[in-house]
């Protein structure tokens, strides 16, 4: 193993038909995205030469080889729809289920979570990708983040970066969070943070050690029986909320700005003194 300190980025696309999910059909604008969209976004992360193991359905697989062109890639294929059946039908089977509609605010019902069982099951493995990249024996470095298939949506998020290897703490997990003051001392308030869909860690990045990402992956796959047994849905957001609630010493918040869901790499990209200037005014300011 390379204990250099390189990050591996572990990532995932599967189609759940977003392209289909227009305004004519009464869906909320911002949520249609083909599938040619998050390609278009991936190119933009793929221009980092850090290593990479990508989790996709077969027929994607040459069109993200193709993308990597060369650069340290593992492409790793799977059918999620059978590989979790059960479990998308027991999501599916909450989101149909009135008393757990009826906890939510109307405002919230648009929101794919709430609806559609292979969205919120493709947000729910994040960690089960991590976990089984290592396991598969495909993490060359000790540091493995999980970074969204689509977080740069533009050239700019990755800030001109060509490897990523920034020295984050080794002994947490490490999330990233886009408001200030998350607080959940009681089960209820987490639960309460999911209902109301608040947005404190973002989904979209997770940086830790191999061994801290095994302890992580457990405490999630916990949290996620306990969110079902509750009758309640929701994406990885208010499942490492719970997380937070239930072992806050495995955890470490790192401020993007509020609701600077892009600022990972401009933050947190390179050791230097500009990023820990932008850092500094972004903890003061906090934005």
């Amino acid at each position: 193993m390379k204990m250099n300190s390189s990050i591996t980025i572990v990532t995932a696309f599967f189609d759940i038909g977003r392209g289909d999910w227009t305004s004519n059909k009464g869906f909320s604008p911002h949520l249609e995205r083909t599938s040619d969209t998050y390609i278009q976004y991936f190119k933009n992360l793929s221009e980092l030469d850090n290593d990479m193991v990508i989790f996709t359905s077969n027929e994607l697989k040459p069109k993200i080889e193709a993308i990597r062109n060369g650069k340290n890639t593992v492409v790793v294929t799977l059918d999620i729809n059978k590989k979790f059946q059960h479990i998308k039908k027991r999501i599916a089977q909450i989101q149909k289920d009135n008393e757990f509609i009826s906890k939510l605010e109307t405002r919230q019902l648009i929101n794919p979570e709430y609806w559609s069982p292979d969205y919120a099951l493709v947000c729910n493995l994040k960690t089960y990708f991590v976990n089984r990249a290592i396991e598969l024996n495909l993490v060359n470095n000790d540091m493995v983040a999980w970074v969204d298939f689509g977080y740069c949506r533009s050239a700019e998020v990755t800030r001109g970066l060509s490897r990523w290897d920034y020295p984050f703490d080794r002994n947490k997990v490490n999330f990233f969070t886009v408001k200030k003051g998350l607080t959940v001392k009681t089960i209820h308030q987490v639960f309460d943070h999911m209902i109301n869909n608040r947005s404190y860690i973002i989904g979209g990045a997770i940086v830790a050690t191999q061994k801290k990402w095994k302890e992580f992956y457990k405490l999630v796959c916990q949290c996620q029986i306990k969110t079902l047994k509750n009758n309640i849905v929701d994406d990885d957001q208010g499942i490492f909320i719970m997380c937070y609630h239930y072992n806050p010493k495995l955890i470490k918040l790192n401020y993007l700005g509020k609701n600077r869901w892009f600022n990972l790499f401009k933050l947190f990209g390179r050791k230097d003194l500009i990023t820990l200037s932008r850092r500094l005014k972004v903890s003061l300011i906090g934005k």
